[in-house]
């Protein structure tokens, strides 16, 4: 250990996907803005990064090993970026790279396209594998950044942050080296990020342990090797291989899409979806037959421009007025009517409130179908929803009305405003017309999937004319939304740190909502229990993922580059807010202790 009598500001980021990266580069800005610091004062700044990843900037869903070819962004290229416009700048500024060294991520988007005369479309949907690449280049770009401007960057790739715990000199975290086993900590700490991501609960599953159930459709590689042992043990001669997905959002599409990337989709001259041919299977087999479900039974409308329709009636001046007659709190019933005048207004009488939640179609192809012709001009329901999402209501309801959304209306407000695109709509009716895939509702009522006594499952759905029936599949691949219960959480760190108190339920008389509490204030720093009292952390700050009144209320990348520009500039007053101390520090800027091999 070399001691530097030095005053140090050290700051600790726990996941390098989205959110980190964001942030990364964010406070990169913030603390290399001309005139702000002086040289020596960023000599003293010490920025760690965790990832249990190989690489920094991707996360889990950007993973190369994650999103496969046709995994698209659900985002406009013009919206995903970590500022501005960047994404598509991103694509201008490495068009050759990526032309000689990735042709097959420019082309799943432009098919047929001539490559040197590719240019990046603010508007279109690029695979999730490219923007993982510009995540990762740009964490890169924030490090050199910072090294230029003497900020020290460690960057701990593939390891696990264990525990988290306050201390008399900031915050120490336990890491573990997923390589070697080797645990130490990072002491010492004035702020940290918990941007660790979506997480699967460790409910037990009567399914989980099944050979037959897929726990989720990522890594994409695993799902077709799981579900292809499945099917060859079960195979049976004239009988037809069939694989229920549960879950008709984004995950379950690309679920559907990994099960079907040995086939092969054509294009019509202008780049359309055209048909798709099954992979020639040996021995005069049957192709496989997926079949997706819901409680809803329908997929996302498809993306297209926002109408110029406004919300007149759910209005700022509305809620202040339903507040003003609840205590200060807003109710679920007068929003919803309020919405429902709008959605009325904006088409003639012909859609309301209860047409989000029982859309009248009678099956998903038609809806697709409908949507894919509504997202030539616009869809005024969809825009309408979106807007209404984007009040924000959802902090200011009545805990017990928060219940009921969470349980019963989220869903709905998640399927209409965050559409899918128009390329996937194309690709699952050109499924649809290949006999490969079907869809079922099968309703809020029932479990929709039990195990049969041969060992297979058996689902459970409403027929059109809202009867009960069934059907047999061999295999399941659960991609469902995330469970925000923060006691199933399964890293170690989440629950070490709700158990010492450092994080806290978000409750609200008696409610849990799930996923962690924030300050109150609304900033992004998280809500730790001392004593019998709750308090702002002086050191933890989290957004996005682990948040779920926060996702409830806000889209993908804006909302993350807006809440990454506040703690950046939060974080970035700790260094002439924080005390200036001396302390011993290594040869890496941190000071670490053994704690096991």
């Amino acid at each position: 250990m070399k001691a530097n009598a030095v005053g140090t500001v050290r700051y600790c980021i726990i996941g390098t996907g989205f959110a980190g990266t964001c942030a990364l580069w964010h406070l990169v800005r913030e603390l290399s803005v001309p005139g702000r610091l002086s040289p020596l004062s960023r000599s003293a700044i010490t920025i760690a990064t965790v990832e249990r990843g190989p690489v920094n900037g991707p996360g889990y869903p950007y993973a190369k090993e994650n999103a496969q070819l046709g995994h698209r962004c659900n985002n406009e290229a013009s919206t995903m970026g970590i500022h501005g416009n960047d994404f598509v700048d991103w694509l201008a500024e490495n068009k050759p790279w990526l032309v000689a060294d990735h042709p097959e991520l420019i082309l799943e988007t432009h098919p047929g396209i001539e490559l040197t005369e590719w240019k990046p479309e603010d508007g279109e949907f690029y695979p999730r594998a490219l923007f993982g690449l510009y995540l990762e280049h740009r964490f890169q770009d924030a490090v050199k950044i910072a090294r230029d401007h003497g900020i020290d960057v460690q960057q701990y790739t593939g390891h696990e942050v264990l525990d988290g715990r306050t201390t008399p000199d900031g915050f120490s975290v336990l890491l573990r080296d997923l390589g070697s086993g080797r645990e130490f900590t990072l002491d010492g700490l004035d702020r940290v990020l918990l941007s660790t991501g979506h997480w699967r609960s460790t409910e037990n599953d009567a399914l989980a342990e099944h050979e037959g159930c897929v726990p989720a459709p990522y890594p994409p590689g695993r799902l077709r090797s799981v579900t292809a042992g499945r099917l060859r043990s079960r195979r049976t001669p004239g009988a037809r291989p069939r694989v229920y997905v549960q879950g008709m959002g984004p995950s379950g599409i690309d679920a559907i899409m990994t099960l079907c990337d040995e086939g092969e989709f054509t294009y019509t001259a202008d780049g359309h979806v055209a048909s798709y041919r099954p992979a020639p299977s040996g021995g005069g087999e049957e192709p496989l037959h997926i079949v997706a479900g819901s409680r809803s039974g329908f997929f996302p409308p498809v993306r297209g421009p926002l109408t110029g329709h406004e919300l007149t009636h759910l209005t700022p001046d509305a809620l202040a007025g339903i507040r003003s007659e609840h205590q200060g709190q807003l109710r679920i019933e007068p929003v919803l009517d309020l919405l429902d005048k709008d959605l009325r207004r904006a088409t003639d009488g012909a859609l309301g409130w209860p047409d989000v939640e029982k859309p009248r179609f009678s099956s998903a192809r038609e809806k697709l179908e409908s949507d894919l012709r509504d997202s030539r001009h616009g869809n005024p329901v969809y825009t309408l929803v979106l807007k209404a999402r984007r009040m924000c209501f959802y902090r200011e309801l009545e805990p017990g009305d928060k219940a009921v959304y969470d349980r019963l209306l989220d869903t709905h407000f998640i399927r209409t405003a965050v559409p899918m695109p128009r390329v996937n709509a194309e690709k699952l009716i050109a499924l649809m017309d290949a006999g490969v895939l079907t869809t079922v509702k099968h309703g809020y009522a029932v479990p929709p999937v039990s195990v049969h006594e041969d060992g297979g499952f058996v689902i459970a759905y409403e027929t059109t004319a809202g009867e009960s029936s069934s059907l047999r599949a061999d295999c399941v691949v659960r991609a469902k939304t995330q469970d925000f219960d923060l006691e199933r959480h399964p890293s170690p760190l989440v629950r070490n740190l709700l158990r010492r108190g450092e994080i806290v339920h978000h409750e609200e008389s008696g409610y849990v909502t799930g996923g962690l509490a924030l300050d109150p204030k609304g900033t992004y720093r998280v809500t730790r229990r001392v004593g019998d009292l709750f308090e702002p952390s002086p050191h933890l700050s989290s957004y996005g993922s682990p948040v779920r009144f926060w996702q409830n209320e806000h889209n993908y990348a804006g909302a993350f580059v807006k809440a990454a520009e506040q703690v950046a500039a939060d974080w970035a007053d700790a260094v002439t807010d924080i005390p200036q101390r001396t302390t011993a520090r290594d040869d890496s800027g941190l000071i670490t202790t053994e704690t096991g091999s």
